[in-house]
């Protein structure tokens, strides 16, 4: 899809009434070079202004085209706007997919049908702003400054665009792309647009939904070999926002964790506000992702100093020693009564003598660092005199040149004025805004800069089954065979009945577990179906009494550590998803549980093991053994190349519990059901 002339055109026509007026006049705004010819059939021309009628009596074929008409009137113009040859359109006018009716979807196809293989933005689309090239195809106010280079928003909402334009955060902005319903271009096409653009610095999303998760792959992937670094806003966890956003664009959210899964992996930072995902935007702007997870933060205020150690506590953020070389040299520049740590109260012994403080900061700069951090909020600047805080920060861009890894932060969102903003970016220093929101941004950074170097790559299979075709449950004993077939270990077991019960039972011997035999029964503990720790016939015949029918008999697993969940189900986008979690009766109780994306390794599988709240048990906790965390790790391989070779056969998996036992003793599926395609 060729998408330079939509959004780097080099004459526009724009069609409509008011808001065509706001194109035409937005462009003036931000200083558009080239032609812009406005057609509405309505309007006299005046000395000052032409109108014309239609596009065909264009003194030549405009590159896009903003078309500002009723829906009706969209569908039939966009066939005489794409037959002329047009670079591209953007669609204003909403009521179409959107709607989820039958009508509005059959007038979205024929919108696309009538564009042919023209672009289009849209429908329901603000349109977009290239700040680059100073060029506004915006249904509002241009808002924002034109710039060199900067980061690319793109917005399945293009009030939130609107918003983001109207930061007081001075994030340099090159692109708002507002996609509306995707009805042509994608999200996933916009970011492959941007990512081609050399002056593009990151990318930030605000999505509702996705429209092609093997293409979204794709462009994550090249994000990452480019090393333009992607953060989002993907809304969609509450069922509140959920039924918001099915009203909004008509899309499906869901899939959250999957997503999260998603982004972890490929190394892109989710955000859960705009002033997160700004001030995330701006750290990438500046200085990309960290080169290592090491920080230091130095400020006057001891009180903020504290805070940042308990804020950064929870983003499991890393304050390194300071090195005891420096450590010393530090010594030497401050008060004795400075205690040098970080993160680092410097106290205000030398607060009104920035030559000396700029030891400090020199000092600090000879670290290895990913980032060096000066916290400060400025005063008003309307009613008291910044100048001790203009030389302070000055000492400090001026130290960072050495390393050029330094940020400004502020610990409230308004304490660092617009001017000194502007100053900090342009020597290279990123200046960040609000305790919380920098912090996030920082451990975002580091996020992105450990999955780029843990590459690992998502595939997703071509051998999905579709999903109208409807499923049938293996029994617990034949999903257990099934899965001993691809090596995971199961209890010895058999079937038998009460006629055959006292005989049968020799051949597994005491300790036994007695379980109805059902594929049907998908819980059997609720109905008292499942009897374990049986060690004598007394207790075989008491305990089996009420069980009806075929009853499975196996061996009472020992040397338990913990129980966990496996389980796999078959997205119709992903493919085969596998979710680890706590198992038996502690899977409802505290769930806890983490979702990956297929294929894994065993890095992959440790890293998500470690997140779990129940991962100290595994690795031995107070003194006990741990868990025989090899063989965990082998069987959880096995279950996903299990999942992958058979995802156009089986919908879901549930492996519930896989006992894991103490440190060379295995694990085992002790109950288990495979829902297949019929």
């Amino acid at each position: 899809m060729h998408l330079k002339k939509l959004f780097r055109p080099k004459s526009l026509a724009v069609i409509g009434g008011y808001w065509a007026d706001f194109v035409y006049d937005g462009n003036k705004t931000i200083g558009y070079t080239g032609k812009v010819w406005h057609i509405n059939p309505s309007r006299k021309s005046s000395k000052t202004k032409k109108y014309y009628k239609s596009i065909k009596d264009l003194p030549e074929i405009p590159d896009c085209v903003y078309l500002a008409v009723s829906s009706d009137q969209t569908v039939k113009l966009i066939k005489d706007i794409s037959d002329i040859g047009v670079g591209g359109t953007v669609c204003l006018a909403s009521r179409f997919s959107e709607l989820n009716s039958k009508e509005g979807i059959n007038k979205t196809n024929e919108l696309i049908k009538n564009a042919g293989k023209m672009p289009f933005l849209g429908p329901n689309c603000y349109g977009f702003i290239n700040y680059l090239d100073k060029i506004s195809v915006w249904s509002d106010q241009v808002a924002g400054k034109p710039t060199k280079k900067g980061v690319a928003i793109i917005c399945q909402s293009g009030t939130i665009g609107n918003t983001i334009s109207f930061n007081n955060r001075s994030l340099p902005i090159g692109y708002i792309i507002s996609l509306g319903n995707q009805a042509q271009i994608t999200i996933e096409d916009a970011i492959n647009y941007v990512l081609d653009d050399k002056r593009v610095t990151a990318i930030g999303i605000y999505a509702e939904s996705f429209t092609n998760s093997e293409k979204l792959i794709k462009s994550f992937k090249k994000s990452r070999i480019k090393k333009i670094p992607i953060a989002l806003v993907k809304v969609g966890r509450s069922e509140i926002a959920s039924k918001t956003i099915l009203t909004h664009t008509g899309s499906l959210s869901g899939k959250e964790e999957i997503y999260d899964s998603l982004f972890n992996r490929m190394g892109i930072a989710r955000c859960n506000t705009l002033g997160e995902l700004c001030e995330t935007l701006k750290l990438f702007h500046t200085h990309g992702v960290l080169k290592n997870s090491k920080i230091s933060f130095m400020g006057p205020s001891g009180g903020d100093m504290a805070m940042i150690g308990d804020v950064a506590e929870k983003l499991n953020l890393n304050f390194e020693k300071i090195p005891s070389k420096i450590r010393n040299a530090l010594k030497k520049v401050n008060h004795p009564s400075v205690i040098i740590s970080n993160p680092f109260d410097l106290q205000t012994y030398n607060w009104n003598d920035p030559d000396d403080l700029e030891k400090t900061f020199k000092l600090m700069f000879k670290t290895n660092f990913g980032l060096n951090a000066l916290m400060l909020d400025f005063p008003n600047i309307e009613d008291c005199d910044t100048d001790e805080w203009d030389a302070i920060v000055d000492k400090f861009i001026n130290s960072s040149k050495v390393k050029k890894n330094g940020a400004i932060i502020s610990s409230l969102s308004d304490t660092l004025p617009k001017y000194l903003r502007d100053r900090c970016l342009k020597s290279g220093v990123v200046p960040l805004q609000g305790m919380y929101e920098s912090l996030f941004a920082i451990s975002n950074s580091i996020k992105v800069a450990t999955a780029w170097k843990n590459v690992f790559d998502i595939k997703i299979p071509k051998n999905i089954s579709s999903f109208k075709r409807k499923t049938k449950t293996y029994s617990e004993y034949e999903s257990k065979l099934v899965l001993k077939k691809y090596g995971i270990p199961i209890p010895k077991s058999l079937i038998t009945n009460k006629k055959n019960l006292l005989r049968d039972y020799k051949k597994i011997k005491f300790p036994l577990v007695a379980k109805i035999n059902s594929n049907k029964v998908f819980h059997k503990t609720e109905i008292n179906g499942v009897f374990t720790n049986i060690n004598n016939e007394k207790e075989l015949i008491q305990k089996t009494r009420k069980l009806k029918g075929s009853i499975l008999l196996e061996q009472m697993i020992k040397n338990t550590v913990f129980e966990i969940i496996i389980g796999i189900k078959v997205d119709k986008e992903f493919g085969p998803t596998m979710i680890l979690g706590a198992g038996g009766i502690f899977t409802e109780l505290f769930k806890d549980t983490t979702t990956l994306l297929l294929p894994i390794n065993k890095k992959i599988i440790l890293e998500a093991i470690k997140k779990l709240k129940f991962a100290k048990i595994l690795f031995g906790f107070r003194g006990k053994k741990g868990a025989d965390l090899d063989a965990l790790v082998n069987i959880i391989l096995k279950v996903a190349k299990f999942a992958e070779k058979n995802s156009d056969k089986i919908s879901e998996v549930d492996i519930n519990p896989l006992i894991v036992c103490k440190k060379g003793k295995g694990v085992y599926a002790v109950d288990a059901l495979i829902h297949h395609f019929k």
